[in-house]
């Protein structure tokens, strides 16, 4: 079994815990590891270095200046390396002592038994909101993409983007071809990034992924940890 961690860290201190996270899990695991990142780094025999521009910008006063589907391109560096797994999760995550490789490799048995392309957490389904626009919390999204005139992504999630799992086969080739270029189209069009898990759930199922939200979890329970910009720890899942 081949697999990934990969992240999109951009700025130092994204980096710095993105590098310590992976350090970590690489004393627990035989998977490879890529940060994609905005500044010029020298990989190492651990970890990869992918180079990206961070399209600075500011999202309509959410605090982020960078392009969040730019998440994308750490996804494209497991194109074509004979990976089987992908793991994406965010720089600022960190692994707790429960962490083991043994329950990342259950994981992915449960996959291949549930026949599982894409894992994610937090469904929020675009066809729901359509008809509860006051509880939207993707409302620009909605406008921007003009979903009130097809029904096409009404299956889709606006999904947590935190941490996902993807099986690698020619869905997530599809997938990963379709979330760039709505990252693309969104820079050329100075569009809203936030939230990323939109345009993610459209890929998703414009690539006919089968997912889960919420089985898949116990997996993997108290295994992550990261703080919210109070200061607060958040465990996993």
């Amino acid at each position: 079994m081949k697999y990934l961690f990969t992240t999109l860290a951009i700025g130092q201190d994204y980096i710095n815990n993105a590098i310590e996270c992976y350090t970590n899990i690489g004393t627990r695991t035989t998977c490879d590891f890529n940060i994609t990142t905005d500044l010029k780094i020298k990989s190492t025999n651990k970890i990869n270095f992918n180079q990206c521009s961070s399209t600075t910008y500011q999202d309509n006063g959410v605090g982020f200046s960078f392009h969040l589907n730019l998440k994308a391109l750490a996804l494209k560096y497991a194109l074509d390396k004979g990976y089987d797994y992908v793991i994406y999760n965010d720089a600022d995550w960190r692994i707790t002592d429960n962490f083991s490789e043994d329950k990342i490799l259950a994981l992915f048995d449960y996959m291949e038994k549930q026949e599982l392309d894409f894992l994610f957490e937090r469904p929020a389904s675009i066809g729901y909101y359509k008809t509860r626009m006051e509880e939207c919390y993707f409302s620009e999204k909605m406008h921007e993409y003009n979903v009130f005139e097809h029904d096409k992504w009404d299956e889709a999630h606006c999904t947590n983007e935190q941490f996902m799992v993807f099986k690698v086969n020619w869905k997530y080739r599809y997938f990963v071809r379709r979330w760039e270029e709505m990252l693309w189209y969104g820079i050329m069009n100075n569009m809203r990034s936030y939230p990323d898990g939109f345009n993610i759930g459209v890929a998703a199922l414009d690539s006919n992924m089968k997912w889960d939200f919420d089985q898949w979890r116990a997996y993997l329970k108290d295994c992550f940890e990261f703080k919210n910009k109070l200061g607060e720890t958040y465990y996993r899942f």
